[in-house]
């Protein structure tokens, strides 16, 4: 089996994605779009459930918005570099004006920042890139 073929089977396969965004307006339509885009999604709302299904669902990407219940990027600072950290990446959402959170992400790392409210197929786009480099 070639690189590019196994690299399509695990693209039809989909990705496993950890959704962590505390406002249901902006991650009911994330999760129906991932859906049914193939991914396997999992949401939380707050840190403390964050914590518990990182490790229990083990996401090759996570969603994180950055103002959660408290500091999601603290929450990126904290596992960067642990095994827990999603091996695709995380994925920063932010709000387009919040220039010191999108400046912070990018020197945490994260595999991307993007605008919320979240446009649907720009990020399944990312996604994709993401997972094809697995």
């Amino acid at each position: 089996m070639t690189l590019r073929h196994a690299a399509t089977i695990h693209r039809m396969a989909g990705a496993r994605i950890l959704l962590a965004e505390d406002e249901g307006i902006f991650a009911r339509p994330l999760i129906l779009a991932l859906r049914e885009g193939g991914h396997d999604v999992r949401w939380v709302r707050a840190v403390r459930e964050l914590r518990a299904e990182l490790p229990a669902f083990a996401p090759q990407v996570l969603l994180l918005d950055v103002s959660l219940d408290t500091d999601g990027l603290e929450f990126l600072q904290a596992i960067r570099f642990t095994e827990l950290c999603p091996p695709a990446g995380v994925v920063v959402l932010a709000d387009p004006g919040d220039i010191e959170s999108r400046d912070r992400a990018h020197q945490l790392g994260a595999a991307a920042v993007v605008n919320k409210p979240v446009e649907e197929a720009p990020l399944l786009a990312l996604i994709e890139e993401l997972i094809g480099f697995l």
